[in-house]
């Protein structure tokens, strides 16, 4: 009996430790995303770069231990109710997917790339679901409505950089997400019409 008790114990102690230990992450990531260099994100005029970082993802896809990261994120992200931070952390998570991807086809893994950045855009429809949810609710959404264009422009950007780096085939693995990020361009174009 007192067995069953001590692992129940410990088994609930390092869940509530590995919650914690995730909170603060989120807030650091998330203060990363407020950063004044990410506010300022502009087209550059004259040029095609777009002045928008991406974040960096830490372990990429092909990394053995990676299901322990998207575990994390899962956690992360159920434990957070309010819409406009949720569409934070979900462009994070499509910023993160998208610098992987590149990273990827850097390595020579075109087929995970190709995954990997659309489960990025999957983030990024989830962070526009999101976005709209505050919107209804009379939260103020300008500032990240304009956070969301310059971060669509900065994956098109990066999705144009990696299909020219492929071959004639492997550049049809990427056609549906050039789709999709057009499609994303004129949903976040109606969350401020004004601009």
């Amino acid at each position: 009996m007192f067995i069953k008790f001590r692992n129940i114990f410990l088994l609930l102690f390092f869940c509530f430790a590995f919650v914690v230990s995730t909170t603060s992450v989120l807030a650091q990531e998330i203060g990363i995303l407020n950063s004044p260099a990410t506010e300022s994100a502009k087209v550059d005029a004259g040029t095609i770069g777009v002045d928008y970082q991406l974040s960096y993802p830490g372990l990429l896809p092909d990394h053995p231990l990676y299901f322990l990261k998207t575990a994390r994120e899962r956690v992360m992200s159920f434990f957070i109710s309010n819409p406009l931070k949720k569409a934070e952390f979900d462009l994070l998570q499509a910023d993160k997917r998208v610098r992987s991807s590149e990273m990827l086809v850097a390595k020579g893994k075109i087929n995970l790339a190709q995954s990997t950045f659309s489960k990025g855009e999957n983030y990024f429809g989830e962070s526009l679901n999101d976005i709209k949810q505050a919107k209804s609710q009379g939260m103020r959404i300008n500032e990240f409505a304009q956070k969301l264009k310059y971060a669509n422009l900065k994956h098109k950007e990066t999705l144009s950089d990696i299909i020219d780096s492929l071959s004639r085939k492997e550049k049809n693995l990427f056609t549906t997400e050039a789709n999709r990020l057009d499609n994303f361009s004129q949903n976040v174009k109606d969350l401020n019409p004004n601009k």
